[in-house]
């Protein structure tokens, strides 16, 4: 009989399934970038959210026509499949002002598509979300939440009531419950389960409904209630660049590693904050996506900082892998006041910057990791 855990890594491997089943039903989909697009609102309106990645097993010839080379490799990646297609089934696809690249990538598109209008991509929205926390730029956010709001509605040919955006937070917000679950399993002594698996569990859903993959980690739970055989090696923690793919876990958990939590959008960061019911269903929103955990592109740095230690503390992290792929300078800036901080807890680092997003070649990168397990497993 196939376990919750194999039907959850099925979708985090097929990522178009759910959306095909959905589509097939004559259902709407509606793709987004990273995690800082309300995704409340898309299920709301009925229609299916599903995140917008790249495939490191796909070579960008086909994009890099048009984009230069020294963009991060993972926007290449997402801006190469657009060009081939392989997006054409969404009905929308939103893109957030994460950073200088993602914002490039999606006016690069809009050009291309206006030069060639064979080229099969759907419509493109851009979601304006500013990059401090003052009240200023909340009441901004606020107004493009609300803009979202529309453009959804417009899509879906019916308004978003408050007991539909009601219901969906209520969703979401036991999706988050569920998976923090899961990161007790991941985080406890000894571990439960592999970081790899994790990595599996949380990012199914972002490509099928909340319902379904509500219904899913329930079933994971139960199945996992009784084990106790426990995962072994040093504890690590993993922070950097957008992790979409389980290529580098199972890199350094073949090294005698358990990843046991990291600060990546598509890792646990994405079951902190769930939204807040009791204010205005939009304010609750904006507050959540614009005033939510920190990550690499908010200011101030420190917060950040400060996040990376305490959940790493929390974690009960051995060392800490810092990974940022090629020409990912954001994150990188974060690094020597990170790795300060750290080592103040007694928490050792490596960082691991200009990293391909295809691991072509994993041995030199092998060789660092299994170094920097053995200087942690000294220290114990």
């Amino acid at each position: 009989m196939t376990t919750a855990l194999e039907k959850l890594k099925k979708y985090y491997r097929e990522r178009n399934l759910a959306a095909q089943e959905w589509k097939s039903k004559g259902g709407k989909v509606v793709g987004y970038l990273y995690t800082t697009v309300p995704t409340e609102l898309i299920t709301a309106a009925g229609l299916l959210p599903i995140m917008v990645t790249g495939n490191p097993a796909v070579p960008t010839e086909e994009g890099d026509r048009y984009m230069e080379d020294y963009f991060c490799p993972f926007v290449r990646s997402v801006h190469d499949l657009f060009v081939r297609g392989e997006y054409e089934y969404m009905d929308l696809v939103v893109f957030p002002h994460g950073n200088d690249s993602v914002s490039r990538c999606y006016y690069y598109l809009c050009t291309e598509k206006q030069y060639h209008p064979e080229m099969k991509f759907p419509p493109l929205y851009f979601f304006d979300i500013l990059h401090t926390k003052r009240y200023i730029a909340n009441t901004y956010t606020r107004g493009r939440v609300a803009a979202l709001k529309e453009k959804i509605e417009e899509l879906a040919g019916k308004k978003i009531t408050d007991q539909a955006l009601l219901d969906a937070i209520e969703v979401h917000n036991e999706n988050r419950r569920l998976l923090k679950k899961v990161t007790e399993l991941r985080r406890s002594d000894p571990p439960r389960l592999s970081g790899t698996d994790a990595l599996q569990i949380i990012g199914a859903s972002f490509f099928m409904s909340k319902e379904e993959h509500n219904k899913l980690l329930r079933e994971f739970l139960e199945e996992t209630a009784g084990l106790t055989a426990p995962e072994k090696g040093v504890r690590i923690y993993v922070a950097g660049t957008i992790i979409d793919n389980t290529q580098l876990y199972e890199l350094i958990e073949s090294c005698g590693a358990t990843v046991v939590s990291e600060d990546v959008c598509t890792g646990d960061r994405y079951s902190d904050d769930p939204v807040d019911a009791s204010l205005e269903l939009l304010d609750a929103l904006t507050d959540k996506y614009h005033m939510k955990s920190h990550d690499g592109r908010m200011y101030p740095m420190s917060e950040h900082l400060d996040y990376v230690v305490s959940t790493a503390k929390t974690a009960g992290a051995d060392g800490v892998i810092f990974n940022y792929l090629k020409w990912d300078d954001s994150h990188g800036w974060h690094y020597p006041g990170q790795r300060d901080a750290l080592l103040k807890e007694g928490i050792s680092s490596i960082a691991f910057d200009m990293q391909e997003y295809t691991m072509d070649n994993p041995e030199q990168l092998r060789t660092r990791v299994e170094a920097f397990v053995e200087i942690l497993k000294g220290g114990k």
